[in-house]
This record gives structure tokens, C-alpha cells and sequence, in this order.
């Protein structure tokens, strides 16, 4: 959890944040149940859409983000970070103003003051819509064997499923694929 001496402290806090990530809004931890947002920043508001007259003293939750595809225990997992006025991070669905979806990267921190008081929340929102359409792209190709087929009883595909999806992730991961020094391995491995 972040600390800060002071309302100086915590927008120093927040300008050092807004460098290394500028999506973010702050939100007033003692007011409970709503947690007004009392300051958003230039690139929350490029994010979502919303002017930042939209935003302000709307829940720090971020509700208006909220749409069809955002997933109901998320919900829950954030309303329970901010009345245990705990840290969260987690991957959601949000819609911006116009109505389209992108996944989040939500990170929730609490601030405290010297009394070591909560009174603050930071909420930052980074778009991981790229890598997590990647990721999803990687999972369909891998879900169905060559043929297309599944096995009947389990409805996994068949044969070497979860030895190729393991392939495509190293794959990802490393960024090189050297076929034949995966076989030399396998055979010492046998």
C-alpha cells in the first residue's frame, strides 16, 4: 500500500504514478459505499471517452465503465477491495463511453496518511485489449486437435492437445521456435 505525508505526499504520489502509467483516477476512501472520484487523469479520460466533468464524484468503482460482458463477480471483487479497503488487481471488461469493449488491467491501491489511515484509492486502468486478444486467438487455435476433432467422453480435443498448447505458449513467451532442438530434447528427456 502506498503511503503519504500529507495531500502534497499523495499527489506527488500520483504524478510519479501518472508517469509510469497516466490511466487513473483517485477516489475518497472515507466516504463509504460511493468513494467519489476526486481527481481522474488526461489519460483515463482518453481511455474511456468520458470528459472529466463526467467523471468526477462518480464512484471510484467505475460503474459507467460497466457493460453487457463485464463479469458479475469482478463486480463483486471490486466493491470488496474498496469496503475492505484492501489492494486488488485484476483483468475485466469495461466499455468506454462510445460502447466499445476493452479488457482492463485493474489495479486498486490504498493510500493511507500518517496516521496510517485509508483515505485514498488509486485505481489505474491500463488497456491489455492486444495482448489479451492475442492470448484468446492462441487458446483457439489449440482448442481443437488437426482434424477438428474432440474426444467424445471429455469434449478435450484429441491426441496432443496440451503438449501443442504448451508449444504455443513457450512459443509466445521466447519469441524463437527451433523445432529440432525440441526433438534433441524430447530424446534425452525418453
Amino acid at each position: 500500500m502506498l503511503r503519504c505525508m500529507g495531500t502534497l505526499g499523495v499527489f506527488r504520489n500520483c504524478r510519479v504514478s501518472a508517469q509510469m502509467h497516466s490511466n487513473f483516477v483517485l477516489g475518497n476512501a472515507q466516504v463509504p459505499s460511493l468513494y467519489p472520484i476526486v481527481y481522474c487523469s488526461d489519460g483515463f479520460c482518453e481511455l474511456t471517452g468520458f470528459a472529466r466533468a463526467q467523471i468526477m464524484q462518480k464512484g471510484c468503482n467505475c460503474k459507467f465503465l460497466y457493460g453487457p460482458d463485464t463479469n458479475e463477480e469482478h463486480k463483486q471483487e471490486i466493491e470488496k477491495a474498496l469496503e475492505g479497503k484492501t489492494e486488488l488487481k485484476l483483468e475485466v471488461i469495461f466499455y468506454k463511453k462510445s460502447g466499445t469493449p476493452f479488457w482492463c488491467l485493474l489495479d486498486i491501491v490504498p493510500i493511507k496518511n500518517e496516521k496510517r489511515e485509508v483515505v485514498l484509492f488509486l485505481a489505474s486502468h491500463k488497456d491489455i485489449t492486444p495482448s489479451k486478444m492475442s492470448e484468446m486467438q492462441i487458446c483457439d487455435v489449440y482448442s481443437n486437435d488437426a482434424n477438428g476433432n474432440l474426444d467424445p467422453e471429455s469434449g478435450v480435443p484429441a491426441g496432443n492437445y496440451q503438449r501443442r498448447r504448451s508449444r504455443a505458449v513457450l512459443y509466445q513467451l521466447s519469441g524463437h521456435y527451433r523445432q529440432d532442438k525440441i526433438k534433441n530434447k524430447l530424446k534425452l528427456n525418453n
